[in-house]
This record gives structure tokens, sequence and C-alpha cells, in this order.
């Protein structure tokens, strides 16, 4: 018996992010980053699949997929709709945009309190207070999770995520802040390295 593929038309939130009911946030969030890159106008041999139109539809239905279940209870609320237990979650509206910062070298040193410069957990918790930033507010400008926020201000190697995920999360985090995000992901997985967190 052949299975015959549905079209994306026909594709519920978990299969259109192809992700699992028990995904993590970090999977969701990756999953929706790889399709809003491949989906995007600009992606080779897009246009040849779908009309632009498509594409537009297509990135919506994503955008609202990732809305829902990166939302506990609006999970919840679509888990119960599938199962027939429940109606149409309410679909959350979109994050804020990040603010665009970018921190000049004498902020940083304000920031720091010294010339010299080395990111860690300790530095960005700096930065992050001297731009009077709580927890929550970068949660919600990142789209990382406070629990891997505060992961990775201590340093605790044990709740770090696997390094392909922490070195987007410092990325993004540092972008936040301002900050270089290349310079800041290497320095960072550098000296965690030496507490014993494996790079691979």
């Amino acid at each position: 018996m052949v299975t015959q593929l549905k079209s994306w038309r026909e594709q519920d939130y978990y299969e259109i992010l192809e992700v699992g009911p028990k995904a993590s946030e970090e999977e969701i969030r990756v999953a929706y980053d790889k399709l809003k890159t491949i989906y995007s106008p600009g992606y080779p041999g897009i246009t040849v699949l779908f009309t632009p139109e498509e594409v537009k539809e297509i990135r919506d239905k994503v955008d609202e997929a990732y809305r829902v279940l990166r939302d506990p209870r609006s999970q919840r609320e679509y888990d119960l709709m599938l199962r027939g237990e429940g109606e149409q979650p309410t679909v959350p509206p979109p994050s804020p945009t990040v603010t665009q910062r970018t921190l000049t070298p004498q902020q940083i040193r304000e920031a720091l309190g010294t010339d010299e410069v080395h990111w860690s957990g300790e530095t960005l918790r700096a930065v992050r207070r001297y731009l009077s930033l709580d927890h929550t507010e970068v949660a919600v400008e990142t789209k990382v999770g406070k629990h891997n926020l505060k992961a990775i201000e201590e340093e605790d190697i044990q709740a770090l995520p696997a390094p392909v995920y922490l070195k987007g999360f410092l990325r993004t985090y540092a972008k936040a802040l301002g900050l270089d995000p290349h310079q800041v992901a290497e320095e960072y997985i550098e000296g965690i390295a030496w507490k014993g967190y494996k790079r691979d």
C-alpha cells in the first residue's frame, strides 16, 4: 500500500515543523529557524517548487505553528484539538522584535569595570545588568528560554544544552546585548571547556 504524502496545507503544526509532540523548546526553535531559512524568497530553488504567494502562505503557517507549539498552554489546547477533545487554540501574538543594540568599546568597559574583556557567564551577566535587562526581557527578545540564559550566566555545565544549541544561543544572546556574536560564542565555549564541557 502506497502512503500518499500530505500537502503542506493539510499538515498539522507538528508535521509542518517536522517535530514530534514531545519536542523540547530548543528543538522547536531550531526547526522553526531552519524552515524560515528554507522558505525565504531568496533560498535557491524555492521559487521553482512554489509560487511567491505559496511561499508566503507556508511562511505564515510556519510562524503560526511555532507560536502555538512554543507556548505550553496553547500547545496543550492544540493537542486536545488533535485528539478531538477541544477547539482550535488562540494563536499567541508574535514576540516583539529584538531591539537592535550595538555597544561601543567604551560602554563594554563601563559595564565590565575593566579594560580586559573575555566573554564568560559573569561578563555576559554584567552587560545584561548594565543594560537594565532581566532574564524575562531577554528571553522574550531572543526566544532563548530563561533556564538556558541562567545556565549560560552561571556556567552550569550540567544544565547547558548540547554544543550545537549552545553556540546558537550564545550568538543570539550576544546580538541582543549588542556584542560581537562570534567572539562571544568562541571565547565562552573555550572558557567552559576547562570546566569539563565537551565541544562535541
